[in-house]
């Protein structure tokens, strides 16, 4: 999975295929951003990141989203 937002963008949505989730994320402040899991009906949050700059954005998404995957995967056995 791949992230490539910019603190300058307050939304975003992304699809990951191998795991069928569909992520949202969003700010009100390009500071703090949260991320969704779901259906564009129903979603539930999962975390959020403070991030100064688009590289740590990126990086803490893309961690925030793994730990996300893995507690699930940790559920099912």
């Amino acid at each position: 999975m791949k992230f490539d937002m910019a603190i300058t963008d307050n939304f975003a949505s992304f699809y990951d295929e191998q795991e069928g989730s569909h992520i949202f994320i969003d700010s009100f402040d390009n500071e703090k951003f949260e991320m969704r899991i779901g259906s564009l009906d129903n979603s539930k949050s999962v975390g959020s990141v403070i991030v100064f700059n688009d590289d740590e954005l990126n990086i803490k998404l893309l961690a925030l989203y793994i730990k996300y995957i893995n507690t699930l995967k940790l559920n099912e056995v």
